[in-house]
Protein backbone atom coordinates (compact mmCIF):
# COMPACT_ATOMS: atom_id res chain seq x y z
CA UNK A 1 0.00 0.00 0.00
CA UNK A 2 1.23 3.20 -0.65
CA UNK A 3 2.52 5.21 2.43
CA UNK A 4 0.07 7.27 3.92
CA UNK A 5 -0.22 10.90 4.57
CA UNK A 6 -1.07 13.77 7.01
CA UNK A 7 -3.96 16.27 6.09
CA UNK A 8 -3.98 19.83 7.63
CA UNK A 9 -7.39 21.90 7.09
CA UNK A 10 -7.03 25.45 7.42
CA UNK A 11 -10.19 27.26 8.77
CA UNK A 12 -9.03 31.42 8.30
CA UNK A 13 -11.57 33.08 10.67
CA UNK A 14 -11.17 34.33 13.91
CA UNK A 15 -14.10 36.47 16.06
CA UNK A 16 -11.43 39.24 15.96
CA UNK A 17 -7.23 39.08 14.94
CA UNK A 18 -4.93 38.91 18.45
CA UNK A 19 -2.26 41.18 18.03
CA UNK A 20 0.76 39.19 18.00
CA UNK A 21 -1.02 36.38 15.58
CA UNK A 22 1.01 36.60 11.98
CA UNK A 23 -0.92 33.25 11.33
CA UNK A 24 -3.81 33.55 8.09
CA UNK A 25 -6.63 34.55 9.75
CA UNK A 26 -9.20 37.07 9.28
CA UNK A 27 -11.60 38.88 11.49
CA UNK A 28 -15.60 37.47 10.59
CA UNK A 29 -18.10 38.05 13.04
CA UNK A 30 -20.29 35.67 10.53
CA UNK A 31 -18.00 33.44 8.08
CA UNK A 32 -19.08 31.93 5.19
CA UNK A 33 -19.22 28.83 7.01
CA UNK A 34 -21.63 27.03 4.71
CA UNK A 35 -19.48 28.45 1.29
CA UNK A 36 -15.84 27.64 3.14
CA UNK A 37 -16.61 23.91 3.66
CA UNK A 38 -17.80 23.30 0.36
CA UNK A 39 -14.67 25.17 -1.06
CA UNK A 40 -12.89 22.56 1.18
CA UNK A 41 -14.45 19.48 -0.11
CA UNK A 42 -13.93 20.46 -3.71
CA UNK A 43 -10.84 20.72 -3.30
CA UNK A 44 -10.34 17.72 -0.80
CA UNK A 45 -12.08 15.88 -4.08
CA UNK A 46 -9.56 17.59 -6.92
CA UNK A 47 -6.68 16.26 -4.91
CA UNK A 48 -7.63 12.62 -4.45
CA UNK A 49 -7.80 12.98 -8.19
CA UNK A 50 -4.39 13.51 -8.56
CA UNK A 51 -0.60 12.48 -7.91
CA UNK A 52 1.18 12.76 -5.05
CA UNK A 53 -2.31 12.28 -2.79
CA UNK A 54 -4.74 9.76 -4.93
CA UNK A 55 -5.08 6.42 -3.73
CA UNK A 56 -3.29 6.77 -0.57
CA UNK A 57 -4.50 7.09 3.22
CA UNK A 58 -4.95 9.70 5.39
CA UNK A 59 -3.51 9.03 8.83
CA UNK A 60 -3.63 12.02 10.68
CA UNK A 61 -5.91 15.31 10.12
CA UNK A 62 -5.47 18.87 11.96
CA UNK A 63 -8.07 21.21 11.57
CA UNK A 64 -6.56 24.43 12.55
CA UNK A 65 -6.77 27.92 11.73
CA UNK A 66 -7.97 31.03 12.80
CA UNK A 67 -10.96 29.44 14.75
CA UNK A 68 -11.85 26.23 13.53
CA UNK A 69 -14.33 25.83 16.44
CA UNK A 70 -16.46 28.88 14.98
CA UNK A 71 -17.54 25.88 12.04
CA UNK A 72 -20.49 23.94 13.73
CA UNK A 73 -20.37 20.11 14.37
CA UNK A 74 -22.21 19.76 11.15
CA UNK A 75 -19.62 21.28 8.63
CA UNK A 76 -16.87 20.09 10.62
CA UNK A 77 -18.04 15.98 10.30
CA UNK A 78 -18.98 16.92 6.82
CA UNK A 79 -15.04 17.82 5.85
CA UNK A 80 -13.99 14.32 8.10
CA UNK A 81 -16.49 12.19 6.19
CA UNK A 82 -15.18 13.56 2.92
CA UNK A 83 -11.60 12.78 3.94
CA UNK A 84 -13.04 9.39 4.57
CA UNK A 85 -14.81 8.90 1.40
CA UNK A 86 -11.86 10.29 -1.26
CA UNK A 87 -8.92 9.09 0.89
CA UNK A 88 -9.75 6.80 3.26
CA UNK A 89 -8.44 6.93 7.02
CA UNK A 90 -5.82 4.73 8.62
CA UNK A 91 -6.93 2.88 11.92
CA UNK A 92 -6.61 4.90 15.09
CA UNK A 93 -6.21 8.16 12.62
CA UNK A 94 -5.52 11.32 14.90
CA UNK A 95 -8.10 13.84 14.22
CA UNK A 96 -7.52 17.21 16.03
CA UNK A 97 -9.57 20.27 15.66
CA UNK A 98 -8.21 23.35 17.57
CA UNK A 99 -10.37 25.72 19.87
CA UNK A 100 -10.94 28.85 21.23
CA UNK A 101 -12.47 27.59 24.83
CA UNK A 102 -14.59 30.55 24.66
CA UNK A 103 -16.41 29.22 21.61
CA UNK A 104 -17.10 25.81 23.00
CA UNK A 105 -20.19 24.42 24.83
CA UNK A 106 -21.16 20.71 26.37
CA UNK A 107 -23.48 20.39 23.09
CA UNK A 108 -20.75 21.49 20.34
CA UNK A 109 -18.16 19.47 22.30
CA UNK A 110 -20.26 16.53 21.97
CA UNK A 111 -21.37 17.56 18.64
CA UNK A 112 -17.31 17.40 17.17
CA UNK A 113 -16.79 14.30 18.75
CA UNK A 114 -19.70 12.28 17.25
CA UNK A 115 -17.96 14.16 13.88
CA UNK A 116 -15.26 11.69 14.55
CA UNK A 117 -12.83 14.37 16.06
CA UNK A 118 -10.78 12.42 19.02
CA UNK A 119 -8.19 15.44 19.56
CA UNK A 120 -9.28 18.92 21.05
CA UNK A 121 -6.59 21.88 21.09
CA UNK A 122 -7.52 24.83 23.35
CA UNK A 123 -5.98 27.82 22.77
CA UNK A 124 -6.05 28.44 26.36
CA UNK A 125 -2.55 30.74 26.35
CA UNK A 126 -2.84 31.81 30.12
CA UNK A 127 -4.67 31.93 33.01
CA UNK A 128 -3.81 35.74 34.00
CA UNK A 129 -6.85 37.62 33.06
CA UNK A 130 -4.34 40.72 32.69
CA UNK A 131 -2.02 38.58 29.98
CA UNK A 132 -5.12 37.19 28.33
CA UNK A 133 -6.03 41.03 28.12
CA UNK A 134 -2.55 41.88 26.64
CA UNK A 135 -2.38 39.30 24.23
CA UNK A 136 -5.92 40.24 23.02
CA UNK A 137 -7.71 37.14 23.91
CA UNK A 138 -11.46 37.22 23.88
CA UNK A 139 -11.84 34.34 26.37
CA UNK A 140 -11.06 34.31 30.06
CA UNK A 141 -9.49 31.19 32.41
CA UNK A 142 -13.05 30.35 33.88
CA UNK A 143 -13.73 29.37 29.86
CA UNK A 144 -10.83 27.09 29.78
CA UNK A 145 -11.98 25.35 32.82
CA UNK A 146 -15.08 25.12 31.52
CA UNK A 147 -14.06 23.52 28.10
CA UNK A 148 -11.68 21.34 30.05
CA UNK A 149 -14.73 19.60 32.09
CA UNK A 150 -17.20 19.52 29.27
CA UNK A 151 -14.28 17.50 26.85
CA UNK A 152 -13.79 15.29 29.60
CA UNK A 153 -17.77 14.99 30.08
CA UNK A 154 -18.27 13.98 26.47
CA UNK A 155 -15.44 11.79 26.41
CA UNK A 156 -12.20 13.45 24.89
CA UNK A 157 -9.02 11.94 26.40
CA UNK A 158 -6.75 13.15 24.48
CA UNK A 159 -6.96 17.04 25.15
CA UNK A 160 -3.97 19.55 24.53
CA UNK A 161 -3.20 23.03 26.24
CA UNK A 162 -1.07 25.80 24.51
CA UNK A 163 0.54 28.46 26.74
CA UNK A 164 2.15 31.73 25.97
CA UNK A 165 4.96 32.81 28.05
CA UNK A 166 6.96 35.68 27.89
CA UNK A 167 3.75 38.07 27.82
CA UNK A 168 4.83 42.11 28.54
CA UNK A 169 4.82 42.79 32.73
CA UNK A 170 4.62 38.83 33.06
CA UNK A 171 6.74 37.52 36.14
CA UNK A 172 8.22 33.90 36.78
CA UNK A 173 5.75 33.31 39.55
CA UNK A 174 3.07 34.45 36.97
CA UNK A 175 4.65 31.53 34.76
CA UNK A 176 4.50 29.36 37.37
CA UNK A 177 1.05 29.69 38.16
CA UNK A 178 -0.19 28.98 34.58
CA UNK A 179 1.93 25.86 34.71
CA UNK A 180 0.73 24.96 38.02
CA UNK A 181 -3.24 25.81 36.26
CA UNK A 182 -2.48 23.58 33.55
CA UNK A 183 -1.09 20.53 35.16
CA UNK A 184 -4.29 20.77 37.54
CA UNK A 185 -6.69 20.57 34.65
CA UNK A 186 -4.42 17.02 33.62
CA UNK A 187 -4.89 17.56 29.83
CA UNK A 188 -2.85 14.70 27.98
CA UNK A 189 -0.59 17.52 26.00
CA UNK A 190 0.89 21.16 26.82
CA UNK A 191 2.74 23.18 24.59
CA UNK A 192 4.37 26.02 25.44
CA UNK A 193 5.54 28.79 23.54
CA UNK A 194 7.43 31.76 23.92
CA UNK A 195 5.76 35.32 22.42
CA UNK A 196 7.21 36.72 19.47
CA UNK A 197 7.09 40.02 17.64
CA UNK A 198 6.43 39.28 14.45
CA UNK A 199 6.73 41.59 11.38
CA UNK A 200 3.76 43.01 10.04
CA UNK A 201 2.04 42.81 13.59
CA UNK A 202 0.37 45.09 15.97
CA UNK A 203 2.67 43.78 18.62
CA UNK A 204 5.87 44.20 16.61
CA UNK A 205 5.11 47.81 15.67
CA UNK A 206 3.73 48.61 19.73
CA UNK A 207 7.80 47.23 20.91
CA UNK A 208 9.16 49.35 18.09
CA UNK A 209 7.35 52.49 19.44
CA UNK A 210 7.65 51.42 23.03
CA UNK A 211 4.14 50.48 23.53
CA UNK A 212 5.04 47.00 24.24
CA UNK A 213 8.35 46.09 26.71
CA UNK A 214 9.41 42.75 25.97
CA UNK A 215 10.62 40.87 28.97
CA UNK A 216 14.16 40.40 29.38
CA UNK A 217 15.99 37.29 27.80
CA UNK A 218 17.23 35.85 31.13
CA UNK A 219 13.84 35.83 32.41
CA UNK A 220 12.45 34.18 29.31
CA UNK A 221 15.23 31.71 29.42
CA UNK A 222 14.85 31.17 32.81
CA UNK A 223 10.98 30.37 32.35
CA UNK A 224 11.33 27.90 28.87
CA UNK A 225 13.62 25.62 31.64
CA UNK A 226 10.77 26.36 34.62
CA UNK A 227 8.04 24.97 31.89
CA UNK A 228 10.32 21.58 31.71
CA UNK A 229 11.26 21.39 34.98
CA UNK A 230 7.34 21.72 36.30
CA UNK A 231 5.66 19.72 33.09
CA UNK A 232 8.34 17.03 33.45
CA UNK A 233 7.84 16.58 37.21
CA UNK A 234 3.96 16.04 36.56
CA UNK A 235 4.62 13.37 34.28
CA UNK A 236 5.13 15.05 30.80
CA UNK A 237 7.97 14.33 28.63
CA UNK A 238 9.41 17.11 26.30
CA UNK A 239 9.36 15.36 22.97
CA UNK A 240 9.77 18.29 20.77
CA UNK A 241 10.94 21.98 21.79
CA UNK A 242 7.84 23.15 22.67
CA UNK A 243 5.79 20.79 23.24
CA UNK A 244 5.06 18.04 26.66
CA UNK A 245 2.79 14.87 26.63
CA UNK A 246 1.88 12.01 28.72
CA UNK A 247 3.49 8.50 27.16
CA UNK A 248 1.54 7.62 24.18
CA UNK A 249 -0.34 11.59 23.57
CA UNK A 250 2.48 12.68 21.69
CA UNK A 251 0.75 14.94 18.51
CA UNK A 252 1.41 12.56 15.76
CA UNK A 253 0.12 14.99 12.91
CA UNK A 254 2.87 17.71 14.28
CA UNK A 255 5.66 15.15 13.89
CA UNK A 256 4.76 15.01 10.18
CA UNK A 257 5.91 18.00 10.04
CA UNK A 258 9.06 17.12 11.79
CA UNK A 259 10.38 13.33 10.56
CA UNK A 260 9.78 15.06 6.62
CA UNK A 261 6.88 13.03 5.90
CA UNK A 262 4.33 14.11 3.64
CA UNK A 263 1.67 16.44 4.07
CA UNK A 264 -1.33 18.09 2.24
CA UNK A 265 -2.38 21.35 3.10
CA UNK A 266 -6.31 22.22 2.34
CA UNK A 267 -7.45 26.05 2.53
CA UNK A 268 -6.38 29.87 2.18
CA UNK A 269 -2.88 30.07 2.65
CA UNK A 270 -2.29 26.13 3.32
CA UNK A 271 1.13 24.57 2.94
CA UNK A 272 1.91 21.09 1.18
CA UNK A 273 4.59 19.26 1.14
CA UNK A 274 5.61 15.90 -0.88
CA UNK A 275 8.98 14.13 -0.99
CA UNK A 276 7.98 12.78 -4.94
CA UNK A 277 9.43 13.92 -7.16
CA UNK A 278 12.27 14.04 -4.94
CA UNK A 279 14.10 15.74 -3.72
CA UNK A 280 10.88 17.20 -3.05
CA UNK A 281 8.08 19.57 -3.49
CA UNK A 282 6.27 22.31 -1.42
CA UNK A 283 3.27 24.27 -2.50
CA UNK A 284 1.08 26.71 -1.08
CA UNK A 285 -2.58 28.03 -1.53
CA UNK A 286 -3.74 31.05 -2.29
CA UNK A 287 -3.68 33.25 0.69
CA UNK A 288 -7.04 35.56 0.72
CA UNK A 289 -9.87 33.49 1.12
CA UNK A 290 -12.08 35.01 -1.04
CA UNK A 291 -9.50 34.29 -4.00
CA UNK A 292 -9.11 30.89 -2.35
CA UNK A 293 -12.87 30.39 -2.60
CA UNK A 294 -12.90 32.11 -6.40
CA UNK A 295 -9.72 29.53 -7.63
CA UNK A 296 -11.42 26.46 -6.35
CA UNK A 297 -14.76 27.08 -7.66
CA UNK A 298 -12.92 27.13 -10.77
CA UNK A 299 -10.39 24.56 -10.84
CA UNK A 300 -10.93 22.78 -8.32
CA UNK A 301 -8.01 23.78 -6.59
CA UNK A 302 -6.16 26.55 -5.65
CA UNK A 303 -2.66 26.58 -5.24
CA UNK A 304 -0.92 29.94 -5.82
CA UNK A 305 2.97 29.01 -5.25
CA UNK A 306 4.74 25.51 -6.16
CA UNK A 307 8.71 25.15 -5.15
CA UNK A 308 10.73 22.55 -6.33
CA UNK A 309 13.37 22.10 -3.33
CA UNK A 310 16.88 21.21 -4.57
CA UNK A 311 18.95 18.61 -2.98
CA UNK A 312 20.74 21.14 -0.20
CA UNK A 313 17.57 23.06 0.78
CA UNK A 314 16.07 19.09 1.12
CA UNK A 315 18.48 18.31 3.05
CA UNK A 316 19.02 21.19 4.91
CA UNK A 317 14.78 20.79 6.00
CA UNK A 318 15.36 17.52 7.02
CA UNK A 319 18.01 18.32 9.90
CA UNK A 320 17.08 21.07 11.23
CA UNK A 321 12.42 20.12 11.75
CA UNK A 322 14.54 16.23 12.92
CA UNK A 323 16.38 18.37 15.30
CA UNK A 324 13.32 19.93 17.04
CA UNK A 325 12.39 16.19 18.13
CA UNK A 326 14.11 15.60 21.50
CA UNK A 327 14.87 12.11 20.12
CA UNK A 328 16.68 13.93 16.91
CA UNK A 329 17.11 12.59 13.34
CA UNK A 330 17.75 9.05 12.89
CA UNK A 331 21.03 8.93 10.52
CA UNK A 332 19.69 5.63 8.69
CA UNK A 333 17.00 7.60 7.30
CA UNK A 334 18.38 10.23 5.80
CA UNK A 335 20.85 8.12 4.30
CA UNK A 336 17.88 6.19 2.75
CA UNK A 337 16.60 9.04 1.99
CA UNK A 338 19.44 11.38 0.20
CA UNK A 339 21.89 8.49 -0.54
CA UNK A 340 25.31 10.08 1.46
CA UNK A 341 25.78 10.16 4.87
CA UNK A 342 24.10 12.70 6.77
CA UNK A 343 28.39 13.52 8.28
CA UNK A 344 29.36 13.66 4.79
CA UNK A 345 26.95 16.51 3.81
CA UNK A 346 27.01 18.61 6.42
CA UNK A 347 30.88 18.10 8.26
CA UNK A 348 30.01 20.34 10.48
CA UNK A 349 28.54 18.27 12.96
CA UNK A 350 31.37 17.14 14.60
CA UNK A 351 31.92 21.00 15.62
CA UNK A 352 28.59 21.06 17.00
CA UNK A 353 29.53 17.68 18.86
CA UNK A 354 32.85 18.71 20.17
CA UNK A 355 30.67 22.42 21.46
CA UNK A 356 28.51 20.05 23.66
CA UNK A 357 25.55 20.82 21.53
CA UNK A 358 25.01 17.72 19.33
CA UNK A 359 25.05 14.41 20.48
CA UNK A 360 25.30 11.41 18.32
CA UNK A 361 24.31 7.74 20.28
CA UNK A 362 22.68 4.79 18.91
CA UNK A 363 21.97 6.23 15.19
CA UNK A 364 20.75 9.73 16.31
CA UNK A 365 21.81 13.06 16.27
CA UNK A 366 19.96 15.37 18.56
CA UNK A 367 20.27 17.84 20.91
CA UNK A 368 22.27 17.89 23.76
CA UNK A 369 19.90 20.27 27.00
CA UNK A 370 22.57 22.83 25.86
CA UNK A 371 21.93 22.57 22.69
CA UNK A 372 18.04 22.37 23.31
CA UNK A 373 18.59 26.08 24.53
CA UNK A 374 20.44 27.69 21.35
CA UNK A 375 17.51 25.53 18.98
CA UNK A 376 17.53 28.35 16.42
CA UNK A 377 21.30 28.76 16.40
CA UNK A 378 22.36 25.36 15.57
CA UNK A 379 19.22 25.30 12.93
CA UNK A 380 20.67 27.59 11.44
CA UNK A 381 23.78 26.21 10.72
CA UNK A 382 22.16 23.68 8.37
CA UNK A 383 21.09 25.97 5.81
Amino acid sequence: MPEPFSLYVHVPYCRHVCPYCDFNVHAAARPPEEHYTAGLVAELMACGAQEPWGGRRVKTVYLGGGTPSLFSPASIGGIVSAVTRWFGLVDGAEITLEANPGTLSHASLAGYRRAGVNRLSLGAQSFHPRHLQTLGRDHGPDDVRAAVDAAGAVGFENLSLDLIFGVPAETLADWEADLAQAVTLAPAHVSTYALTYESGTPFHAWRARGRLRPVDEDLEAEMGELATARLGSAGYERYEISSYARSGFAARHNLSYWDGSDYLGLGAGAHSFSQEPAPGVRSTNERLPERYLAAVGTTGTAVASVERLTEATARAEFCFTGLRQTVGIDVASFHRRFGTELAAAFPHVSDLIGDGLLDLAAGRLRLTPRGLAFADTVSATFV
